[in-house]
């Protein structure tokens, strides 16, 4: 049985480079995009190497498209395995919390929290009737409580620790679910449109534990926040 992966903001950056490596391993990928044009390509090359790929249109700002993107996807292939919530913004870079303004933060969580958990609702009844499921959600190290040692960039932050409540939050509740793991995943600071060409890490680099994640076996962790594979400090 093939196992179908929806991946959000995958025509770019980690999306693409975690589309590839599902596609690799023999998933069927479902590219979100906004303008579901630009994920053409990588559907393309996805193809012509073998593997299996098709597009969505995803805006994960509109509830009505988050909705129809995953009964589409049951419609065309009868289930969900996987659910990648890749898709963010940051749009308060370097920002001093003083001097945050409140639609920011409010656009920054429509993207960033509200989307994923949204999605996560949705993708849940579906991977419960299947008794199959793996949720991967792309979180970061600017979320994490312990590790804050700095100032600035409150939204983009905030909605990242808030990710990780959720996270954790649903992998409690499907503790006697055992076939459905739920976890955040920090990439590390890739070169990407987010992360800038200064970035040490590949988006290939940053895509890898996410692609760990997204194909636990069973018995995996669940309720976790992993960066290189291992846990990363809350």
């Amino acid at each position: 049985m093939q196992r179908i992966a929806l991946i959000t903001g995958a025509n770019r950056g980690i999306g693409k480079a975690i589309a590839q490596g599902l596609a690799q391993q023999g998933l069927f990928v479902v590219l979100g995009a906004r303008d579901p044009k630009s994920a053409e390509p990588l559907a393309a090359e996805i193809r012509s190497q073998g593997g299996q790929a098709d597009l969505q249109a995803l805006d994960v700002t509109q509830p009505s498209q988050r909705q129809e993107a995953i009964q589409s996807i049951l419609q065309r292939h009868g289930r969900l395995d996987v659910l990648i919530n890749n898709a963010g913004v940051a749009l308060d870079k370097w920002v001093r919390t003083a001097d945050l303004e409140l639609d920011i933060l409010r656009q920054t969580m429509e993207t960033n929290v509200y989307a994923p958990l949204h999605l996560c609702q949705l993708a849940l009844p579906p991977m419960q009737a299947q008794a199959y499921g793996r949720i991967v959600n792309i979180s970061s190290e600017l979320g994490s409580l312990e590790q804050c040692q700095m100032g600035s960039t409150a939204a983009y932050r905030s909605s990242k620790t808030a990710l990780n409540m959720l996270t954790r939050l649903l992998a409690c509740e499907l503790k006697d679910q055992p076939d459905i793991l739920v976890n955040a995943a920090a990439p590390g600071w890739v070169r990407t449109e987010l992360g800038g060409e200064d970035a040490p890490l590949s988006p290939e680099q940053g895509a890898d534990t996410a692609l760990w994640l997204a194909t636990l076996p069973a018995g995996g962790p669940s309720g976790g926040f992993f960066r290189e594979r291992s846990p990363y400090p809350w």
